[in-house]
């Protein structure tokens, strides 16, 4: 306890409320050497060498982490349970193949130990390397993917020296343990997509839900339509969520912000129903900019989604 005497504003400052836990509390520090099978954690990769333009998603797992100061630990039906914090990767800036090397191992090490993961980013690329390691280390796992994302991030690329924020989920579909057919991509936004990349998405029997599709059929509807085409003949299942699906109302601090997004409430909703699937093996939170987040609205919007994520875990 802080002395008066030597502290004369102490006094001032509001003292924590044991009786209104505040969600930071969850994220208990890992000790090296720590079994994690089956135990949910928390895994931060800062980097954002992929983003062709609004770089500062590296400094996104940071600030989600700061933002869960903003809500407590129960939500009047779930009480949260604490997760270990694994920290952040040590990612190099400038070399994009040995950032992803690195993250691809990193996933494969936390995913063979059998650990339940949300991963924080970082750029959308990280993800296609995640599954890589998910793929590397359960080669044998038919895997269902459902994103939550304005774009749909299947660029070509030349090499691993030229990944982007674009490229995940082809990479992903070029692993065994994913095909198009276990992919479904909710939110994609009008005038966020090429037609050449349409064209190849519909081609590999991924299911796509626009922005519109979810206004007409409600958030809970259209998630679970998406979760039954993806996970048809899958026994895993993984969340991946690019916090641009979000109407740039609601999350101005992303990399490639846009204007008739989702709501709020709809990331919510998506977020909440896919998160409650059993089979759901892990999870990733990307694209949280803070530079262009002046207010903190999108961490904290991007907090909550992590909050439902933990929260709907047995």
């Amino acid at each position: 306890m802080t002395d008066p005497a030597s502290d004369p504003l102490a006094a001032l400052r509001a003292s924590p409320d044991p009786r209104d836990p505040r969600a930071p509390a969850l994220l208990r520090p890992w000790t090296e050497g720590e079994p994690l099978d089956g135990l949910a954690v928390v895994l931060g990769f800062p980097y954002d060498g992929g983003i062709p333009s609004r770089p500062g998603a590296r400094f996104g797992p940071r600030a989600i982490r700061d933002a869960l100061a903003s809500f407590g630990t129960w939500d009047g039906e779930r009480l949260v349970p604490a997760v270990l914090d694994l920290g952040d990767v040590a990612l190099p800036s400038m070399n994009g193949a040995d950032a992803h090397a690195r993250i691809e191992e990193a996933a494969r090490q936390v995913f063979a130990a059998g650990a339940r993961p949300v991963f924080l980013g970082g750029d959308h690329g990280i993800t296609g390397s995640i599954i890589r390691g998910l793929a590397a280390a359960r080669p044998d796992v038919g895997l269902a993917v459902v994103n939550l994302d304005a774009h749909l991030d299947v660029r070509e690329y030349d090499d691993e020296a030229h990944l982007s924020s674009g490229t995940p989920f082809r990479r992903a579909m070029e692993t065994p343990i994913v095909d198009g057919a276990h992919v479904a991509m909710i939110g994609i936004r009008r005038f966020a997509n090429s037609r050449y990349y349409m064209d190849f998405a519909a081609g590999e029997g991924v299911h796509l839900s626009t922005v519109e599709d979810v206004q007409a059929h409600g958030a809970v509807t259209v998630s679970r339509a998406a979760l039954y085409r993806a996970t048809a003949g899958a026994d895993a299942l993984y969340l991946s969520i690019d916090m641009d699906a979000a109407d740039a109302a609601f999350a101005p601090g992303v990399s490639a912000p846009g204007t008739g997004g989702l709501s709020a409430r709809e990331m919510i909703d998506v977020v909440r129903t896919v998160a409650a699937d059993g089979r759901l093996v892990a999870a990733d939170i990307m694209e949280t900019s803070p530079p262009y987040d002046p207010d903190g609205r999108t961490a904290r919007l991007a907090a909550r989604l992590l909050l439902e994520i933990l929260a709907a875990r047995p």
